[in-house]
């Protein structure tokens, strides 16, 4: 079944999209059934027009740990920044000329249908057969020219590094509004330095997570790893003397390699592609706290020649396999 969300605009989204009877193809509720647990093939999409940005968060939220197919719907065309609800584990946008034109069923089940097809959520043996036959990925043999004389809008190869900072509390709350910001930039300084050697370039920011992008080069790569793995084995100390925190915090870490459209940071709001959603469900979905996980994209002798000891398998995430860093015990 596929649930529509939308508290103030139910009878316009179910105008637009020609849902003549109560029940059909789709449902437009304000809200989903109290106690609702999704059944496999559920797709719940959310009507942002109807929600502030803090209920919005709210709504978002459940759907998120579910997992739950999930999209959203923006029939007025608000939001900025698209891309960041793919950046958040959504798998569909339906903006403005979109729903004028009124998209039907076979929309909303081809979006479902690429997800799993395209994306490999699939079951293991399916997932396995997948990953197979997938091509190793090869390094770029030119000369990276550094950040600067990338042209706006060119596609290329890079490492893609997602951070997050995690504790056994909400942070926010935590410390509030004004110590929070402070944290933020802290942290963002924090981690810069530790991943100076490697070139990376914070790219992305949401207002948990980080995504840097790391030069396609095999030492820029392993200067970043070493740098991922510092991280995580002082994290307590670096929560303490750069942060100053009195909880206990950690830090997860994933890593992927593909291409994306470049634009400078603070431009990416249209930036989608396969390669940025993948490595934000990646950190968002699978990657655990006190570990850095590395997807199968990630050249092997990268590993296999600096980190030999420090990684193995941990199974298929989105059809891709991907190994994760043993967990160091801190005393």
């Amino acid at each position: 079944m596929i649930y529509i969300v939308s508290p103030k605009n139910t009878a316009a989204i179910r105008a637009g999209l020609e849902l003549k009877e109560k029940k059909t193809w789709a449902e437009v509720l304000p809200q989903l059934p109290e106690g609702y647990k999704p059944l496999p093939d559920d797709q719940v999409y959310v009507d942002i027009s109807g929600f502030s940005a803090a209920d919005l968060k709210k709504a978002i939220g459940p759907l998120k740990k579910s997992g739950v197919f999930w999209g959203i719907i923006d029939p007025k065309g608000t939001a900025s920044d698209p891309a960041s609800f793919f950046f958040e584990g959504s798998g569909d946008y339906i903006g403005r000329d979109l729903m004028k034109k009124g998209p039907g069923k076979k929309r909303f089940m081809a979006a479902l249908s690429w997800t799993r097809d395209q994306r490999g959520h699939m079951d293991g043996q399916t997932a396995g057969n997948y990953a197979v036959k997938r091509k190793k990925q090869k390094l770029p043999a030119e000369r990276f020219g550094g950040w600067k004389s990338i042209r706006s809008g060119t596609l290329g190869s890079f490492f893609f590094l997602f951070a997050s900072l995690t504790g056994e509390s909400n942070l926010r709350s935590l410390v509030g509004e004004t110590s929070f910001s402070g944290i933020k930039t802290h942290l963002r300084e924090t981690l810069q330095q530790y991943l100076g050697e490697s070139g990376a370039l914070l790219w992305m920011e949401t207002e948990e997570n980080s995504l840097f992008l790391i030069p396609p080069k095999s030492s820029n790569c392993k200067s970043a790893i070493e740098a991922a793995l510092k991280i995580i084995i002082n994290s307590r100390l670096i929560g303490i003397e750069r942060l100053g925190l009195s909880i206990p915090v950690e830090f997860t870490f994933a890593l992927h390699y593909g291409q994306t459209i470049f634009q400078s940071p603070g431009k990416t709001g249209a930036v989608i592609s396969e390669s940025v959603n993948y490595i934000f469900h990646l950190g968002l979905k699978k990657a655990e706290s006190g570990r850095l996980t590395i997807s199968d994209d990630v050249p092997n002798e990268i590993i296999a020649r600096g980190f030999p000891d420090f990684f193995y398998p941990a199974g298929i995430f989105e059809g891709i396999p991907i190994h994760q860093s043993r967990r160091f015990v801190c005393k």
